[in-house]
């Protein structure tokens, strides 16, 4: 993206901003660092510089722009609400375009791009999670026809910690009766990393060829575990079937009494991601399944829904720098242990990782699950 564009897009927006401050306290990255460059209005502030010509990119600009969580809390606590998640997006673009960005980035869209996944692994080996399961049916759950595709996701096909998450889905829709489907190496990267890496452009093959996956399955519903992929896909991709986050798919199953629950002695604490939440609006469904399970307590963090406090995995800062990202996964820690409750639970493969790995460096006692893990777990 050219300045020219930069400036058609976002001046009119940075101008709204007023430097009043109330985006600070939301801002996990202004809360680790307290400088100035480092807030929501110092963002759009550079921008506006840039803009107007009195500042230029520079790497002291490109350490402020690629150190957002595009987590959204600035918006939601801003009263004009400017979009400084977008802007600083386009920042990326910007920053991408004049050669001033993080080289890793480079890396990423590679192995993206080469392989289909933010692994550089073989992209066949996306199924590798069904080793968790006891018995595998012959079809790997990979049929050539179904009515739900459930689109599993780079993180939760490639990083162990989380491969339980497609794990315990499968066993639930397997329970349930859905006549269901994965992709398997015929899924690529959804290209939300490019987006936050400020490389958009690049997604067009990733885009025609998941969409081309997806049609000839014949599917009517596409189900996700990934907010970043179900927000990727959301808003960037073509709507040619039904897209459904995992929490509102669930809560339809137990609408239609599919899911049915064992009585469960536990008490809850619910942590809203932010591509879920915020940026895609899911708050409610969520909560619905959880309280749908007999003898479940929820109580809730002091920041929820659309004020949750990111976990420091979002906007590929833990990729660029992960000691600042591992420092918003202490707040996060210790805002979840605040409430008392036995486990944490979210609904997002990043999120589980950040905390949990978080959590078990410090070698804090947290429990922390995934929705789709506790559902598996709470089934009749």
């Amino acid at each position: 993206m050219n300045i020219v564009k930069l400036k058609k897009l976002t001046y009119e927006e940075v101008t709204r901003c007023n430097r009043c401050g109330f985006c600070l306290p939301s801002c996990p990255i202004y809360l680790v660092k307290g400088v100035e460059s480092a807030t929501p209005r110092g963002r759009n502030a550079i921008t506006r510089a840039v803009i107007e010509g009195r500042l230029q990119w520079s790497e002291e600009v490109k350490k402020s722009i690629f150190s957002c969580l595009g987590c959204g809390a600035c918006t939601a606590n801003c009263f004009p609400a400017i979009k400084t998640r977008d802007i600083v997006f386009r920042d990326r673009e910007c920053l991408v375009n004049e050669g001033i960005y993080p080289k890793i980035a480079d890396r990423l869209a590679q192995y993206i791009l080469e392989e289909g996944n933010i692994s550089n692994e073989d992209n066949e080996e996306r199924s590798e999670w069904q080793e968790l399961l006891g018995d595998i049916p012959e079809h790997y759950f990979e049929k050539e026809h179904a009515e739900v595709i459930y689109f599993v996701g780079c993180v939760a096909s490639f990083f162990p910690l989380a491969q339980k998450i497609p794990a315990s889905m499968v066993r639930i829709l397997e329970k349930a009766g859905v006549d269901f489907t994965v992709l398997g190496g015929e899924e690529w990267c959804c290209g939300y990393p490019l987006i936050g890496a400020g490389m958009p452009e690049k997604m067009k093959d990733l885009i025609e060829h998941n969409v081309e996956a997806v049609s000839r399955i014949g599917a009517k519903t596409l189900v996700f575990t990934c907010p970043s992929c179900y927000h990727t896909w959301k808003h960037f991709y073509p709507s040619t079937i039904e897209y459904l986050s995992v929490s509102e798919y669930l809560a339809t199953l137990i609408k239609e009494d599919k899911i049915a629950f064992n009585h469960l002695k536990v008490r809850v604490t619910y942590h809203d991601p932010c591509d879920l939440g915020r940026n895609s609006g899911v708050y409610e469904a969520p909560r619905e399944v959880l309280n749908a399970i007999p003898g479940l307590e929820l109580v809730e963090l002091e920041k929820n829904r659309q004020f949750t406090m990111c976990c420091g995995g979002g906007g590929n800062l833990e990729m660029v720098d992960p000691d600042l990202s591992g420092q918003i996964a202490d707040m996060k820690i210790e805002e979840i242990k605040a409430t008392g409750a036995d486990m944490v639970v979210s609904s997002c493969q990043q999120c589980l990782r950040t905390i949990a790995g978080r959590a078990r460096r410090r070698k804090i006692g947290l429990v922390v699950k995934d929705l789709t893990e506790l559902v598996a777990e709470a089934m009749v």
